[in-house]
């Protein structure tokens, strides 16, 4: 097996990767860094091979990129439009030629192993003939990499062709397209249920929509233009507006330097009315605009809870209004468990009812459990990555951590005492990420040991604001230049992973940081640590009352740099 040595290298290709990689490159250029990517194309969840068609980002355009590689015209997209997929992955791969990413990269090279060796640099072993060594990781393999598999009865018996939503692009279209399939069964109505939907119902398949019973329901589904003080806005853009994440209580929140009015919504009863009719008041607006409550055919898409509780928002980015499938019968929604399949494509629910279908596709969510082996063993549990591995201490003093975070969390937010009782059941077998600021491993942080650092492993949809600033603290973080207190890593790391569970307990953040509408402050603490500006605009109202886009943020790598050598010069 060939040896292979860099300084520095990325796993990973995605937005997450992309970024890390050209900042690193923009402050150090005489790197040597190399880029590994298991898919034989980049852009991870934008790779061509995930592109299926109709896919699109929530996101509008001018909001989906990044912020020194503007997208303009060169790609078609209208400001008031949302991307496709396919253009998305294209402007990626621009992105990567453009600031010389490209032959960094080494595509169809998926790493199985990686290994903490005794001299503290790291060995990476992947499935071809190569392995590397390295002094510096950065980890990026993105939450959405590997799908969780079916477990529905009878599938060996069915007869007909079971997908799950990784498999849309090719399968999926396959289905969609061929003429002797005249019906098709989709299971589960997160965002992608809602685009597997739209992909079979806009081909002219009768789609029977299964929302099981015992799940978490329906995502919520909004326009991506909202009205608020008295205009159109883009939603994401109210999601990104300060005055917005006041009302969303937020362990990290006074790092906007707005504490005051964060004490006041919520620490005191008064100001908790107020966010509780806030959000009351948002939650009945879009119920009232999609009709849920006005259309028995679109009764079993409203979320179980309130937008305030969950995280999971999706945004209705198809060319028509998808609602009209169901208003026409051409898609039927079913609220019931699937207990078994049988010959001919038979479906049998939990009473016993059944329907015909020529197909099923499951969106059966994605597995946290992390496909690179960690050695030594044990490994993976110091390194606050869900593992199955941990010791009994281990977890003794995490259950420690967690009552702590929890107390905290609690006494500080009233109002997360009391959350609703669906909550979504969802499972994984083993321990959540516990990442300090949701970047780094804490035990090695704790003991000053900068050498390994995780990006994007958070999730929310100001996707590219959190992979620019992640990329930035990862660099000074690996290159010892953040001053991090190690006696309280551990304590900030269970607030970070605890906030979650309190905070949106109708999503997977009892799992992984997921955040809608924290983004920004949570921006605001990475950019703290690193001592760069975080109020970006140019007066007070528009600080309060313009949302934030990744524009807001160019520079920012410039600004720390020049900071860096000013306070060098002082030193000297």
């Amino acid at each position: 097996m060939q040896q292979l040595a860099a300084e520095v290298i990325v796993i990973g290709t995605g937005i997450g990767g992309l970024a890390a990689a050209k900042t690193y490159l923009e402050l150090s250029p005489e790197t040597d860094l190399v880029l590994l990517e298991k898919r034989p194309t980049l852009g991870g969840v934008w790779s061509e091979e995930n592109c299926y068609e109709g896919l699109k980002t929530n996101n509008l355009g001018g909001t989906y990129e990044y912020s020194d590689f503007p997208m303009g015209a060169k790609y078609g997209i209208r400001e008031d439009g949302h991307i496709p997929g396919f253009v998305l992955h294209k402007y990626l791969n621009d992105f990567a030629e453009h600031f010389d990413l490209r032959r960094r990269i080494r595509f169809n090279t998926e790493v199985v192993e990686v290994e903490k060796l005794a001299s503290g640099s790291w060995k990476v072993t992947t499935g071809s003939a190569h392995t590397y060594s390295c002094r510096k990781l950065i980890i990026s393999p993105g939450l959405s990499s590997n799908p969780n598999p079916i477990k529905i009865r009878g599938i060996s018996d069915f007869g007909k062709p079971v997908i799950n939503h990784a498999q849309l692009r090719e399968e999926g279209t396959r289905i969609a397209q061929d003429p002797a399939v005249t019906s098709v069964t989709v299971v589960g109505a997160s965002k992608t249920g809602y685009d597997a939907v739209h992909l079979m119902a806009s081909n002219g398949k009768k789609v029977d929509w299964v929302i099981r019973e015992s799940g978490g329901g329906a995502v919520w589904m909004t326009s991506p233009w909202v009205p608020f003080r008295g205009a159109i806005t883009k939603l994401e853009f109210l999601a990104t507006m300060r005055y917005f994440t006041w009302f969303s209580p937020c362990v990290w929140g006074d790092f906007d330097g707005f504490g005051w009015i964060r004490r006041l919504l919520h620490g005191t009863r008064l100001g908790r009315y107020f966010v509780h009719n806030f959000w009351e008041k948002l939650r009945l607006g879009v119920v009232d605009v999609n009709g849920y409550r006005k259309e028995e055919p679109l009764r079993h898409l409203e979320p179980l809870e309130s937008l305030f509780w969950s995280a999971r928002v999706g945004i209705l980015n198809y060319p028509s209004d998808i609602h009209d499938y169901l208003r026409s019968g051409q898609v039927k929604i079913t609220r019931k468990d699937i207990d078994h399949l049988s010959s001919e494509g038979t479906v049998t629910f939990a009473d016993q009812s059944t329907i015909q279908t020529d197909a099923l596709v499951a969106i059966t969510g994605w597995n946290l459990a992390p496909s690179i082996k960690y050695t030594p063993r044990g490994l993976d549990a110091s390194l606050g990555i869900p593992t199955s591995t941990m010791t009994p201490e281990e977890e003794e003093s995490w259950e420690r951590l967690d009552a702590a975070a929890d107390k905290e969390i609690l006494t500080r937010f009233p109002y997360l005492q009391h959350p609703p009782a669906a909550k979504i059941p969802y499972k994984q077998a083993v321990s959540p990420f516990r990442l300090y600021r949701g970047i780094a491993p804490p035990g090695l942080t704790s003991t000053a040991d900068n050498s390994l650092a995780y990006v994007k492993m958070v999730h929310s949809t100001s996707n590219v604001i959190i992979a620019e600033t992640q990329a930035l603290w990862v660099y000074a973080y690996l290159n010892d230049q953040l001053r991090i207190e190690t006696g309280d890593v551990y304590r900030h790391t269970a607030l970070t992973s605890r906030y979650g569970k309190h905070r949106y307990p109708c999503g997977f953040s009892a799992w992984y940081p997921e955040f809608v509408y924290d983004a920004i402050p949570y921006a605001d603490m990475l950019l703290s640590d690193l001592g760069v500006r975080s109020r970006r605009k140019s007066s007070w109202m528009k600080e309060a009352f313009e949302g934030y886009t990744i524009h807001d943020y160019k520079g920012i790598n410039r600004e720390w740099k020049e900071a860096q050598a000013k306070g060098e010069k002082k030193l000297a």
